[in-house]
């Protein structure tokens, strides 16, 4: 179980969903359509080992995701925009489909916990460079970004 004040900025990034929807967002990290990804790249079929459900409902899902030093994780995908609340940051890089490197979401200016706005993320594998575990909670919006009331 993470920290009480991790969980506190989940309940805090989930509530200020209408504040993120105001945000213009790309269809997904590489402009194609999540509709038409492979079903059994998404996360939890494909890196079940470094994504776990602590949380779902019919509108969100929140993931833990842990990457070990040295570790790739497998091929996989992201359908949902979310939100990433960091908590243990190492260094990384992220791989598209073709090998490619990504450019990973993070701010200028890291302060823990870090929090990156994603859209929906295209097929996709982590490396954990690092002598020390990644970790993370990712907060899905199975029905997009909430709206303003």
């Amino acid at each position: 179980m993470r920290s009480i004040t991790t969980l506190l900025a989940i309940g805090a990034i989930a509530a200020a969903g209408s504040v993120m929807a105001q945000e213009k967002q790309p269809v997904s990290t590489d402009g194609t359509n999540p509709s038409t990804w492979k079903a059994e790249q998404e996360a939890l079929k494909a890196a079940p080992g470094n994504h776990k459900v602590i949380f779902e409902n019919a509108d969100i899902r929140v993931l833990s995701v842990t990457v070990a030093p040295g570790e790739t994780e497998p091929l996989h995908n992201h359908p949902w925009p979310s939100v990433m609340v960091i908590d243990s940051l190492t260094k990384l890089a992220d791989y598209d489909a073709a090998g490619k490197e990504i450019k990973l979401p993070l701010p200028a200016k890291l302060e823990f916990p870090v929090i990156a706005k994603m859209p929906p993320q295209a097929a996709h594998r982590v490396k954990n460079l690092d002598t020390k575990p990644f970790h993370a909670i990712r907060i899905e919006f199975k029905k997009g970004y909430p709206t303003a009331p």
